[in-house]
């Protein structure tokens, strides 16, 4: 497993990353990895995923004057095939237009950075916003998964992000999943009230781990 990555946060403490501590979750779940295809491919697949993000969510600030111009993510050479980066990025924006607009999502914040005092967890929420959901609107954290399935440790970290300082109003979670192969998306809602159990775990994991490897660093 690598390091898991900390900040110090306003107070002068140690704040572990959410996304960070899922990478210890997965492997004590042992949920397999989050790509696509074989492991040789991984680096691809995770600059494609990164760069969903990006074209995504700077669309959506750029729509709201938050950024003064919308841009696409350039292809990497290293990636080997233009033409199969600019399918990827077309359909990842194209469903994310379309869940905004069917949902009417406001955004609050946009890679929203947040601590949580109580766990000890900082995280960079992709997206927290109004929506419409179920006949009502609503303050959701929102997390963009470009992923061929979701997995429980996306609901994990999703309740993690609802513990977060910035974000402990938000109603609902929600998991935007966009399959990058299809372009076909769809969304499932998180109950951010249940399943506490979990987030204090991987909270106390993370700190045990966090703990033992500053023990070692500085025994070195």
């Amino acid at each position: 497993m690598q390091e898991l990555r900390s900040t110090i946060g306003p107070d002068g403490k140690e704040y572990i990353s959410v996304t960070s501590a899922m990478s210890l979750v997965k492997e004590l779940l042992r949920e397999p990895p989050d790509y696509y295809g074989a492991p040789a491919l991984m680096n691809i697949h995770a600059a494609e995923g990164t760069a969903c993000h990006a074209v995504c969510l700077d669309w959506l600030a750029a729509t709201h004057g938050w950024l003064p111009r919308h841009t696409t993510p350039p292809w990497p050479e290293d990636h080997g095939d233009e033409r199969r980066w600019k399918n990827v990025l077309h359909a990842a924006l194209l469903g994310f237009q379309q869940f905004v607009e069917l949902y009417d999502v406001m955004p609050l914040g946009i890679e929203l950075e947040s601590f949580s005092a109580a766990y000890g967890f900082v995280g960079h929420v992709d997206l927290y916003a109004m929506m419409n959901r179920k006949g009502r609107r609503v303050k959701a954290v929102i997390d963009l998964k470009f992923v061929a399935a979701l997995q429980e440790s996306h609901r994990l970290q999703l309740r993690c992000y609802g513990k977060l300082d910035r974000c402990k109003d938000a109603s609902i979670g929600i998991l935007y999943q966009g399959n990058r192969n299809t372009g076909v998306w769809r969304v499932e809602e998180v109950n951010l009230t249940e399943k506490l159990e979990d987030v204090a775990a991987v909270s106390n994991a993370s700190r045990l781990f966090q703990w033992a490897e500053n023990k070692q660093r500085f025994a070195t």
